[in-house]
């Protein structure tokens, strides 16, 4: 059964996220990376990464004439990272989100200097603004939006275009 390109763009990303579990490579030790299903069912961890999808756009000026034409999309992937400080830990949060924030951006984008394509399947990728969530005794993180433009048929999200 054929798979939607953002799709496979998105299980390329938690590729690249689920690689930091167990790697020295990063100061930041990732619990675990989880795609939420439709009942939230997974319990807030310290170090744990949650990406979700944020806003389809369409992106005309990237369309392609054609038969069919190729539409061009930019996806919004949210990814959340979640902190749950010890109370008596003596690192600032700030400095742990920095690490984490660092850590993220790293994972995705040293893959290659073609990261921005993953595999092929995207025209161009940017990382946004990161939000800070600061919760009073419970979980702190931030959320890096990453917006993924890539091109499909305009009749067959799962033909890609380029």
């Amino acid at each position: 059964m054929p798979v939607a390109v953002v799709e496979t763009i998105a299980l390329a990303l938690k590729s690249r996220l689920d690689a930091m579990i167990g790697s020295g490579s990063y100061s930041t030790v990732i619990s675990e990376v989880q795609r939420p299903k439709r009942f939230a069912d997974f319990t807030p961890r310290h170090n744990q990464i949650v990406l979700t999808q944020g806003p389809l756009d369409r992106v005309g000026e990237l369309d392609r004439p054609g038969n069919p034409p190729a539409n061009a999309y930019r996806q919004t992937f949210n990814i959340h990272c979640h902190v749950m400080q010890d109370e008596r830990g003596q690192e600032a949060i700030d400095e742990m989100l920095n690490a984490f924030h660092a850590d993220v951006v790293k994972a995705i984008a040293s893959v290659s200097s073609t990261w921005h394509t993953f595999g092929g399947y995207a025209i161009d990728a940017v990382f946004g603004s990161i939000q800070f969530i600061a919760a009073d005794g419970g979980i702190d993180g931030l959320t890096v939006p990453l917006q993924i433009t890539f091109r499909v048929s305009e009749d067959d999200p799962t033909e890609l275009r380029n």
